[in-house]
């Protein structure tokens, strides 16, 4: 009988031991992946519902960013643009700087929230892959790009009035576009509301969506 206990204590108990720690080991490495999954499938979720809420914005949008019929001559209704293309809940509390543009505390929670958009475009380039992220991302910067170039123009319009109110009342608008080199600013701006066009255009010549929805799921 001893010979068997003995037997059983150098044998086959550091089996049994070996048996179940290799099991936990198991069951801690699933647990793990499984962890990991949800929190990839949540933060994808996240990053992809933001992005999806701009590319809607510019859906919306798109016909107030037109030039095309007169380009060099038209009005850029810069506030009425910026107020529309940051018209989610994401993007609402940076709306009144384009009303406001030397106030400190909304130009600060707009520079904040500019860098919140560039984060959220380099994020969404590693969470999703290929030519999904890269598109995706690619859309953001623009967006983003967008709003700054606004309230770019912006500060130049509220300069050129404040030139005239200052005592150059008798100066045409045509003249203040040449002292404060409008052109400039103008041409910057067409430049990103173009791109960001393009990018729009290649997410959906590209069905982007349908297939970062998928990876999701997956």
């Amino acid at each position: 009988m001893d010979g068997i206990l003995n037997f059983f204590e150098e044998n086959i108990l550091p089996l049994i031991t070996a048996s179940i720690a290799i099991i936990a080991i198991f069951q801690t490495s699933l647990q793990i992946k499984i962890s990991n999954k949800q929190f990839l499938f949540k933060k994808r979720v996240e990053k992809y519902t933001l992005a999806n809420s701009l590319i809607c914005l510019y859906e919306d949008n798109k016909s107030l960013l037109d030039y095309s019929d007169s380009k060099d001559n038209e009005p850029i209704i810069v506030d009425f643009q910026f107020e529309n293309l940051t018209n989610i809940m994401y993007l609402k509390d940076i709306t009144e700087i384009i009303y406001d543009v030397k106030n400190n505390n909304k130009k600060v929670k707009f520079l904040l929230k500019l860098e919140e958009l560039r984060n959220l475009a380099n994020e969404i380039k590693f969470l999703f892959k290929g030519k999904s992220g890269e598109l995706l991302s690619q859309y953001i910067h623009n967006y983003h790009d967008l709003l700054l170039e606004l309230y770019k123009y912006q500060v130049l319009l509220n300069l050129m009035k404040d030139n005239r109110i200052s005592g150059n009342d008798n100066i045409t608008y045509e003249e203040l576009q040449k002292e404060f080199g409008e052109s400039k600013y103008r041409n910057r701006l067409y430049n990103v509301i173009s791109k960001l066009k393009n990018s729009y255009d290649e997410l959906s010549k590209n069905e982007i969506i349908p297939k970062v929805e998928k990876e999701i799921e997956l």
